[in-house]
């Protein structure tokens, strides 16, 4: 082949392989709505008309990742092979109801959110447990197409006996894409945020109804907008950081919130003597119960003090048939209590060790709860408004419950459920600060602003209830032009009116973390056992965990890099002597971890400039094998 035919095919390669690069955003976003448009389908199958089909996306997510969940545990079939099984069955379950999925306020809504699903498509993981947990968990399923088992090589996440739920999702995308694809979370994420607005406006429609202001059982675009807006917008405990990633904290909102809904409606039902879709309803609270119970470790308790909360509604309303709420809570139940067993069995069988576990009483940090209750204090002050709003519903929901009013609404009935839940989660918090997680943990509260945001929704959902029950222009009930239009632009401009959305720290540093990494591979041969020195954890710096994630070769799982992170700068002198005994055969130190001289001089290194490098061990000593650059500034 002549220079010239060469120069010209590689010029071609070189524009398909950026005209891939381009497309491969729209092919994300493509490959993870597929997942949760079949749950729609499934979720649709699961009721009538008067189901709220706002909530069929998240009833079907309850389904088929918990049937996913228990047949993946209870049989040894590929991951992909039963995803492909369910998706069929969703379909042919669709086609034989002929409802159409998802109503309109699913679909208003989705829209309305479009500019955040496109935001969802290109965001790079940043965030400490998407390294550390959700998509090592994730990529694991993929790749190996099962759940982690004896049999199996190790996962590399820290709790590979987490619930899968968000995990299962994205391995779902992945399988679609042939490819694994990181940003499945945040789309994800996304899509469940729509799911959430449009059962706000179901919900808002069905008390409309009641009232006598609507008679179409489906939502008007206004009120998808307006909870659309509700949901994101003015949710104070909604952290856009969160959602476009792939923690399961923004599902585990959303669930809550949705309970709190259906609950609600249950209640309604029977008050209202309306009782001959309420069996239908109960069985789609289940399933998002299931749902739930299948995205976090500690989401059992959430499932509970929304249901206590529900109890405690009856008992307080004489209105409430007793007995006819009671025989709805195996249904409303059953889901979750099934699928908690079990995931409980298949951990206890394979991952003994694969969560966090309850210390004996003896060994709780007891010495460390004046540290917690102070640094919650921090965490409230730094975040006034979503506390005043929730403590506000919790005391307004006290008072509800003591002074029942005599013509309750749903609205009350949301607060006292509100208040069970918010009370009765800080409680558990604490709990879980003193005799599960390490001290420095408790010391600081870890994550509180990002675990009670778990309520958020339920407790933004009160004050929506009550906005319910106003004196509105008839244009908030019908197909106001204007009023549409102007709220609809409102929302599809969340995404730029929101910083949290805008300002991502970590980008940067990120991207060239990646690149480094991408780097080292090549030279670190399969099989090699390398040291990453990381001295920021009580900061929650992902250095550490970032760069294991990045080396963990998915194209050579047998020959992995056999990876540790060193936390502990008081004792660097073990790394070399370890080194000396061929426990370690490189060495990745950044000194963007902050003033690392002393780990310098302890290791036998030069001084670093703002730089990640690589070192090997060579006869004795340490020996720079790459100087990976600048990686921009301190990391995040």
């Amino acid at each position: 082949m002549s220079a010239s035919a060469e120069c010209r095919h590689g010029a071609v390669r070189s524009a398909r392989r950026q005209h891939s690069i381009h497309l491969m955003p729209a092919l994300n976003l493509a490959c993870a709505l597929v997942p949760l448009l079949v749950c729609v389908a499934a979720g649709s199958a699961i009721g009538n008309r008067f189901r709220q089909p706002g909530a069929d996306m998240l009833v079907g997510f309850g389904l088929l990742t918990g049937l996913l969940a228990i047949l993946a545990v209870t049989t040894r079939a590929p991951l992909s092979w039963l995803a492909v099984g369910l998706a069929g069955a969703s379909v042919v379950a669709l086609l034989t109801r002929r409802q159409f999925p998802g109503g309109r306020s699913t679909w208003i809504a989705v829209t309305l959110l479009s500019p955040m699903l496109l935001k969802a498509a290109v965001q790079e993981p940043v965030a400490w447990d998407d390294f550390w947990n959700w998509l090592p968990s994730a990529a694991y399923e993929f790749f190996r197409n099962s759940l982690p088992r004896l049999d199996l090589p190790p996962s590399l996440s820290i709790f590979p006996g987490y619930p899968q739920g968000m995990p299962l999702m994205i391995a779902a995308a992945s399988f679609i894409a042939g490819r694994f694809v990181e940003s499945a979370g945040p789309v994800i994420n996304v899509l469940l945020l729509a799911a959430s607005s449009a059962l706000l406006a179901d919900a808002w429609t069905a008390v409309l109804i009641r009232r006598g202001h609507l008679h179409d059982t489906e939502p008007p675009a206004i009120l998808v907008a307006t909870a659309v807006l509700i949901t994101t917008l003015f949710n104070p405990g909604f952290d856009g950081r969160v959602a476009l990633s792939s923690y399961a904290d923004c599902g585990t909102m959303v669930a809550v919130g949705a309970l709190g809904l259906l609950g609600i409606e249950i209640l309604a039902r029977l008050a209202n003597k309306d009782s001959a879709n309420v069996e239908e309803l109960a069985w789609r609270f289940g399933l998002i119960g299931a749902m739930l119970v299948n995205l976090k470790q500690a989401n059992p308790i959430l499932l509970a003090l929304v249901t206590l909360g529900l109890i405690l509604v009856s008992v307080r309303d004489p209105t409430i048939p007793r007995r006819q709420a009671i025989l709805q809570l195996p249904r409303m139940l059953g889901p979750g209590i099934l699928l908690f067993a079990v995931w409980r069995w298949y951990v206890v069988q394979n991952l003994p060790d694969g969560e966090q576990n309850f210390r004996p009483l003896a060994s709780w940090n007891f010495t460390a709860l004046r540290s917690t209750f102070a640094s919650i204090g921090l965490y409230i002050a730094n975040a006034p408004l979503f506390h005043a709003l929730m403590w506000s519903v919790a005391t307004a929901g006290v008072f509800f419950f003591f002074r029942f009013p005599r013509k309750p609404g749903e609205a009350e009935w949301l607060a006292i459920v509100g208040a069970t839940v918010w009370l009765g989660y800080n409680a558990f918090l604490v709990i879980v600060y003193l005799g599960a997680m390490s001290a420095s943990d408790a010391h600081g509260a870890a994550d509180y602003w990002r675990y009670t945001s778990h309520v958020a929704l339920l407790g933004v959902c009160v004050p929506a209830m009550m906005l319910a029950r106003g004196r509105w222009p008839t244009c908030m009930y019908r197909q106001s032009v204007v009023g549409t239009s102007a709220l609809a632009l409102l929302a599809l401009c969340v995404l730029f009116l929101r910083s949290d959305f805008r300002n991502s720290p970590g980008v940067t540093w990120q991207g060239f973390l990646r690149g480094a990494v991408a780097e080292m591979r090549p030279i670190i041969p399969p099989g090699s056992k390398v040291v990453i020195v990381s001295f920021t954890f009580p900061n929650s710096s992902p250095f550490g965990v970032a760069v294991r994630y990045e080396l963990w070769r998915f194209d050579a799982a047998e020959q992995p890099i056999a990876t540790t992170i060193h936390w502990n700068d008081r004792d660097l002198a073990a790394i070399t002597s370890g080194a000396a005994r061929g426990e370690a055969d490189y060495l990745i130190i950044e000194d963007a971890d902050g003033d690392m001289r002393t780990a310098t001089d302890v290791l036998g290194l030069p001084p670093l400039h703002h730089e990640l490098v690589l070192f090997a061990w060579r006869s004795g000593s340490w020996a720079t094998r790459e100087v990976m650059g600048d990686p921009a500034g301190p990391s995040p």
